[in-house]
């Protein structure tokens, strides 16, 4: 069952959506405080699931019963389509739900009707709360690049910053550069994707190396940092693409997106060894990281105040999900820098709804203190899940220091507790634990849960003691607590830690605040009580090709599946019975 709503129902609050690819939801307060956020995917098990987000708005109706608010729209062009897909959802919603008590609240969300707004872009309908017979209001249209500017500049807490988002497109342009002050942000430039490239060119050749475009251009990260430098390599790349961009060619990533993928993905990887064939992948992987890097910090720096001492900077949008782009605009010089957690088309929905409380209502930004904003199951739900499924298990009075416990033996742990993370990290609440001493785990529990990489796990790190691991963090504290940033490790750290450690002495660290995730902190510290090491391997609680676990029920059947040792459900410890190791699995 669902946790019930405890706290105060909030007033003025605002919903957001989008139906893209990574289609989610979100829910904001009037004060500009996140109460909800969750990809559709995690309900659909479907990979960056695009279309319409059915069952993250359904769910975001049950947590908040009865209530009704006005909704934020991203990417839908203007005109006659607007409507039916307004009326699609709305009947889809309705007739998905059994309760009526929820059809006030779906069609405070999506309206009876529709009608015209004033100010170009402004359509739908905003159902006033106070009204007892459902009056009709206004739906807001928020633009792609907007959406993803407001949802790096609001979260970030920042008074004044400069603002970049760069994608792959959304609504024809690919990057844009804003200027937040206050309540307000001010679009300073703008990019048809055609002029800046770099996350279509990124997939393209993520696609070319014989990966899926849309889902491992991470792996291209890591793969990077095992390649050279070779001017041959970088020019003959350079002109592949350029070629493709000319006026009147057909690019890649158009053809990518508009025609039979896997045909398009044939005749690339054919070219690959036609056109590229005399170079390694990993040097192919470091030309583009390289030119993406470089291209990246030349539009900032094109556009930043001449002090970047005192300046703060905000990123969103796909090509921000690069963790080493990111450590590269840090070492501009910029005072403080923050990534938004859901960089990707995830956190458009909530961009949405701050654009909204901040243009149109004067709502200042507000730090984003966590991303724990999906939904979360009591004792009684994850107990019925283990049981579904003729599991033996115990309930453990500290679970937490079981945890840790079981880690320094050498158990792989898998931990499911809390609200789900919103964005694509497992920031411990759907996280898989190990420790961060046996470098081979990279190689077996990754042929455990079925994935490829060339990146090694990210550590989970007790904030109190990121600057006994990570070099240069000053400025970054707050977004790497969110995993979207690599650093510099220090010698202590490459020492102690070398699972998590990257062939390039780099790891993407994530800081543990005690009061923002004290039950997983609590498994660090007591892990550290024992080893003097204040690192865990974190990796995502799913399989590979699959999203994030969200219920209790996704929890046990990928447990199963991962062939994991532990599963840590709230306060339920349930044992798998291959796990019969008693020393850790680097000493074996």
């Amino acid at each position: 069952m669902l946790m019930e709503e405890t706290a105060k129902k909030p007033s003025g609050m605002v919903a957001g959506w989008h139906d893209s690819h990574s289609a989610s939801a979100a829910l904001v307060d009037g004060s500009g405080r996140v109460l909800f956020a969750a990809a559709e995917e995690r309900y659909t098990k479907k990979k960056l699931q695009k279309g319409r987000p059915h069952q993250a708005m359904a769910d975001l109706a049950k947590r908040f019963p009865g209530m009704s608010f006005p909704v934020c729209y991203v990417d839908m062009p203007l005109g006659p389509k607007i409507t039916r897909n307004l009326e699609l959802v709305t009947n889809s919603l309705v007739k998905g739900l059994n309760s009526s008590k929820n059809l006030a609240s779906l069609m405070g969300i999506f309206g009876k009707r529709l009608v015209a707004g004033q100010g170009g872009g402004v359509v739908g309908c905003e159902t006033d709360t106070t009204a007892s017979n459902q009056e009709l209001g206004y739906q807001h249209l928020v633009e792609h690049h907007a959406a993803h500017a407001a949802s790096a500049y609001y979260c970030a807490g920042f008074q004044k910053a400069m603002v970049v988002t760069i994608d792959g497109v959304g609504d024809c342009l690919s990057a844009t550069v804003y200027a937040g002050q206050g309540s307000e942000l001010t679009q300073k430039a703008k990019y048809f994707y055609n002029e800046i490239p770099l996350g279509a060119n990124y997939e393209t050749l993520t696609g070319l190396l014989g990966f899926n475009p849309d889902r491992h251009c991470g792996k291209i990260t890591g793969l990077s940092a095992r390649g050279q430098h070779h001017p041959a390599c970088v020019e003959a790349l350079n002109r592949f693409f350029d070629q493709s961009w000319k006026r009147g060619a057909k690019n890649w990533f158009d053809r990518l997106h508009d025609e039979d993928e896997q045909a398009v993905l044939q005749e690339l990887r054919a070219l690959r060894q036609s056109l590229l064939g005399e170079f390694r992948q990993e040097d192919l992987a470091w030309a583009i990281q390289d030119t993406t890097e470089q291209r990246t910090l030349a539009l900032i720096a094109h556009h930043a105040p001449t002090d970047v001492r005192h300046t703060d900077i905000c990123l969103a949008g796909g090509v921000f999900a690069n963790v080493r782009v990111n450590q590269k605009v840090k070492a501009m010089g910029f005072r403080n820098v923050f990534v938004q957690p859901a960089m990707d088309d995830g956190g458009l929905s909530l961009g949405a709804v701050l654009y909204h409380l901040g243009m149109e209502r004067g709502v200042p930004p507000r730090r984003l203190d966590h991303c724990f904003l999906g939904p979360s199951f009591d004792e009684a739900a994850m107990q019925e899940a283990i049981e579904r499924r003729g599991l033996s298990y115990e309930k453990v009075a500290n679970i937490h220091y079981a945890i840790a416990q079981l880690v320094e033996r050498g158990f792989v742990v898998a931990r499911f507790d809390g609200a789900m993370e919103f964005g694509p990290r497992a920031l411990g609440n759907r996280s898989i634990l190990y420790h961060t001493v046996d470098p081979t785990v990279n190689t077996w529990l990754n042929k455990r849960l079925a994935r490829t990489e060339f990146m090694p796990f990210a550590p989970a790190t007790l904030k109190e003691k990121a600057s006994e691991c990570y070099l240069n963090m000053e400025g970054c504290e707050h977004t790497a607590e969110f995993m979207t940033i690599t650093f510099d490790c220090t010698p202590e750290m490459q020492r102690t830690s070398p699972a998590v450690v990257h062939v390039d002495g780099t790891a993407r660290g994530q800081l543990v605040d005690a009061r923002v995730n004290p039950g997983f902190h609590e498994i660090l510290r007591e892990y550290h009580k024992s080893t003097g090491i204040p690192s865990l391997v974190n990796t995502s609680f799913n399989m590979h090709e699959a999203p994030i676990v969200a219920t209790p029920d996704d929890a046990v059947a990928s447990f199963l599946d991962g062939r994991l040792d532990y599963l840590a459900m709230g306060p339920f410890l349930v044992k798998s019975k291959d796990a019969t190791h008693e020393k850790r699995s680097d000493e074996r």
